[in-house]
């Protein structure tokens, strides 16, 4: 088992990320045509985020569909897998904890086909993002923060 600070976790990352790397552009057009942002991981785990912050932050994440071990251990290969959310959140002003409600797009897709079907992802994920409601948020949305309790978002 690799560390993620031991050479061979660090060289598994790095290649996982540098692949990710591949489908910047696609997510870099996306940003363009729709008004969002993007964000590379600024962490040790390799992700995308493309993001907008309206009265409801809306946002959708490229993740690693496997365990960060496995990552470490085995590194990139072509079927490695990927999942895409379309997540909305609120955040009450004073209240520290934030309401997010994820939707998945796609989940488990080998990175080889990503670079194939991305792109209407996105368009897909966009959708769903417009058509969140703050009422939709509240009451399927999870709580995150440091007062959250296990089901409070059924609250």
């Amino acid at each position: 088992m690799h560390t993620f600070d031991s050479p061979e976790g660090k060289a598994n990352l790095a290649t996982i990320e540098s692949k990710l790397g591949e489908l910047d552009d696609l997510f870099l057009q996306f940003c363009s045509q729709q008004d969002y942002r993007f964000s590379r991981s600024l962490n040790i785990y390799p992700r995308r985020r493309v993001w907008r912050r309206q009265e409801i932050d809306r946002f959708m994440d490229l993740e690693m569909a496997m365990g960060f071990q496995d990552s470490l251990d085995r590194g990139f290969y072509p079927e490695f897998p990927w999942s895409l959310y379309a997540r909305g959140s609120l955040c009450s002003g004073l209240d520290p904890d934030v309401s997010v409600l994820s939707r998945p797009i796609f989940e488990h897709v080998p990175h080889c086909r990503l670079a194939f079907i991305l792109a209407d992802s996105l368009d897909r994920g966009l959708h769903i993002l417009n058509t969140m409601t703050e009422s939709e948020i509240r009451q399927h949305g999870e709580k995150w923060g440091r007062r959250a309790e296990p089901g409070a978002a059924d609250l």
